[in-house]
């Protein structure tokens, strides 16, 4: 008979998350190297690991390209000029059923690749205990089995790049572990984005020795990949079983897994057993060889909200304590960590997707992919104030390892050179993803919002090679699109048609289709604005400097509505709906406050009055769709609005938090997605610090002006943060009490003149 302990408490110290009670599914433990994910269910008897991989995506659809739109752009942008916006995004779908496109067509979905069952043969347990550690990335199941202590240590590791168990007993134990499909049964209306039984092949397994290799291949392409297991045991005996191994009289049983894309081959099993031979024997040895790197990266940054007592309350009752609205700072301490330890562990070779890189289903939501219209953004949106910039180089060797379909695109879909980025990509870069409402082709935002994050990375590090190796190559690329997209209306201004403001339409129109989206003027005005201050302060491309600078002359001016507003589109017979999910209009706010606003005192207020407009709907938000607060939050900081940003800070913290401190999309919470785990500590710390260039009239950077506390909550009187990055490569080490700067030591390794104000 099961039965648990009596002890219900959670640990809150910094470093970790453990709990005493029976686990649930929404308490599954995150494990990963970056390319490896590990869900780690905790259960004790009847224990499964679900893996997944960075790159293990299923193909559900052939490769397409783009709809060939170009050759129809001027009868579309007819069509949008007359008002008839529905009939363009209709014009375009009917025109990808003739190009053989059919039905909607989702991004090919992240996939669980496999289960790891693990078996302790008890009649009974207590005394369970489950513990994450956030600065070493090891899960710890512990528990009485029949009377004897069990212990259950898993780690993926970042040096080695294998998964690693151990299961020691204090007494023999027989154990079992098998690696198996993984199974699940799909709610009704849940998502059904494919069937696996045609997708893929049954697995395949081949034994060597206590070695074993599982194989799938994928129907629609040959591809396929691998699992490879191997398991050892201190004493007892150990047998095959049809898909495993079986431990008797074990009091140390110990399992290694590599997890790979790509077909079997016949030399897998021997190549791996040779790879863990030349390993550290021990598992402490090799949990060490790892933690020396994760630990490192993790602790760059600290914080600290004056937790104080809070910290020693039982995490069950913190977390309960935030589900009410009076969100404890030992609670926000632990969302900022644990955001940190989520995205850390999901940014590899590529960035994190939707849901970092687990999956704990087979129809994962939205596919789990990259989506470029607000998610990946806020998914890395701390990586570089966090000291994590090796995070923004997965994000721009994704982006660069799709430049091919991202320049098809462009020239497919619009008859221009340069790039387009498609809103929704996981295999490939190709814009396959679209539909009658949510006309994505439209979206012409995508490169140039990219460009922000290639544009600071190099203000933060100072990197020039970067700058002139990836960021200028790139966004000029981006630019080399407008300079074949836009064309001058009667007025001399560009006109941006077609346009798109994910996923809003105005008021009076029933189709997101639209004309001059202010997102779309804000993004191309801020990659003219970069290029032109980042060359200009290295020396380079003076003849592009004077086109790109005639070029910023044409962008079409904001547009101010009867409200005293800032229009979320540049065209006078579009009128603004507030109350929507999306903020894309506010995006001259996310990273600081763009040029034109900080020069045009009007143009300030309107934008303050959208956001307060904007606000007015946000008061009572319950966190639905949660990068969305991020984003208000972030032009709530910028404006130096502390209370808005607290509020919407509080609101994610109550609602789109699971017990182990994982994030939702939606309040509940109710979907697992790791969008605010990067966003809210990203959010919290620019209500911290803040930092933007100083241009001269020549338009060279000349200096940094850095504030400290612009947008402090009011709860969090007393702090301390170490480590933060700022833009001029500066490291900043703050304290502050009582709402007021205490002392504070900027680091500034690149020699950059700066002042510091307080707000």
């Amino acid at each position: 008979m099961e039965k648990q302990g009596k002890n219900t408490a959670w640990s809150v110290e910094k470093g970790y998350y453990s709990r005493r009670i029976a686990p649930s599914w929404e308490e599954a433990m995150l494990c990963g190297n970056g390319e490896t994910g590990a869900l780690v269910m905790g259960n004790p008897l009847d224990e499964k690991i679900i893996f997944s991989h960075e790159k293990l995506f299923v193909p559900i659809h052939p490769k397409l390209p783009p709809v060939n739109t170009g050759a129809h752009m001027e009868e579309i942008r007819e069509m949008l000029r007359r008002g008839e916006y529905q009939k363009a995004a209709d014009f375009v779908v009917e025109l990808s059923h003739q190009e053989g496109y059919g039905a909607k067509r989702w991004t090919d979905p992240l996939l669980p690749a496999a289960s790891l069952h693990v078996k302790t043969e008890a009649g009974s347990w207590e005394d369970y205990e489950k513990r994450l550690s956030f600065e070493t990335g090891l899960s710890t199941v512990s528990f009485l089995a029949d009377g004897r202590q069990v212990k259950r240590e898993f780690f993926v590791s970042r040096k080695d790049g294998f998964c690693f168990l151990k299961i020691s007993s204090e007494a023999p134990v027989n154990v079992s572990v098998s690696l198996e499909k993984f199974r699940e049964d799909i709610p009704e209306g849940y998502w059904h984005l494919y069937d696996e039984e045609t997708a893929m092949t049954a697995p395949e397994y081949s034994f060597l020795g206590t070695s074993l290799s599982y194989s799938r291949t994928f129907t629609l392409n040959g591809e396929g990949y691998r699992c490879l297991l191997d398991v050892q045991a201190k004493d007892g005996t150990i047998s095959s079983m049809e898909t495993g191994f079986r431990g008797e009289n074990t009091t140390e049983f110990y399992a290694v897994l590599s997890l790979r894309p790509g077909k079997a081959e016949k030399e897998d099993l021997e190549e791996f057993r040779k790879t863990l031979e030349q390993l550290p024997a021990s598992f402490e040895q090799r949990l060490q060889r790892h933690v020396e790197i994760h630990e490192k990266l993790f602790n760059r940054v600290s914080l600290e909200l004056d937790g104080g007592e809070e910290r020693a309350v039982p995490a069950e009752e913190l977390w309960e304590t935030a589900r009410s609205g009076q969100v404890p700072n030992a609670f926000f301490e632990k969302i900022f960590y644990a955001g940190r330890y989520a995205i850390l562990c999901s940014s590899g070779d590529w960035p994190p997707t939707l849901q970092g890189i687990w999956t704990g289903t087979m129809q994962t939501p939205w596919s789990s992919d990259y989506t470029q219209n607000g998610n990946v953004q806020t998914a890395i949106a701390g990586m570089l104030s966090g000291a994590f910039p090796e995070g923004m180089k997965s994000y721009f060797r994704y982006l660069e390892w799709m430049l091919p379909d991202m320049r098809e695109n462009a020239r497919r879909m619009f008859g221009c050179r340069g790039i387009h980025l498609a809103s929704r990509t996981s295999t490939h870069g190709l814009n396959n993803h679209f539909d009658a409402t949510w006309c994505m082709t439209f979206w012409t935002a995508g490169a140039a919002w990219a460009c922000r994050f290639f544009y600071d990375y190099w203000l933060y590090t100072g990197n020039r090679d970067f700058f002139l190796q990836h960021a200028l190559p790139f966004m000029k690329e981006t630019v080399l699109f407008y300079e074949d997209f836009l064309q001058e209306g009667e007025d001399g201004f560009y006109v941006f048609s077609p346009s798109y403001s994910p996923e809003n339409n105005p008021l009076n129109v029933d189709s997101q289709a639209c004309v001059n989206a202010t997102m779309d003027l804000a993004v191309a005005r801020e990659v003219l604005n970069n290029l032109i201050h980042g060359c200009t302060t290295l020396g380079v491309e003076s003849e592009s400097v004077k086109k790109w600078k005639e070029m910023l002359k044409k962008i079409p001016p904001y547009l101010i509505n009867s409200d005293g507003a800032l229009k979320e589109w540049a065209l006078d017979s579009l009128e603004d709906r507030y109350d929507h999910r999306h903020a894309s209009h506010l995006y001259p706010l996310f990273y600081g406050v763009a040029k034109e606003f900080r020069e045009d005192p009007r143009l300030f207020e309107a934008c303050r009055k959208a956001y307060e407009i904007k606000m007015e709907r946000k008061k009572q938000e319950a966190g639905v769709m949660a990068f969305g607060s991020v984003q208000a939050g972030m032009a709530a900081s910028h404006l130096g609005d502390a209370e808005t940003a607290e509020t919407l800070l509080t609101a994610m913290a109550s609602n789109n938090y699971y017990p182990t401190f994982a994030s939702s999309h939606d309040m509940g919470p109710s979907l697992f997605n790791v969008d605010i785990s990067g966003g809210v500590p990203a959010l919290m710390m620019e209500c911290l610090a803040q930092c933007e260039e100083v241009v001269s009239s020549e338009e060279k950077i000349v200096s940094y002006k850095i504030l400290l506390l612009p947008s402090l909550p009011s709860s969090w009187p007393k702090g301390e943060i170490r480590g933060m990055r700022l833009r001029g490569g500066f490291i900043l080490h703050l304290c502050w009490e009582d709402g007021k700067v205490v002392s504070y030591d900027i680091q500034n390794p690149l020699n950059q003149p700066y002042t510091v104000e307080t707000r």
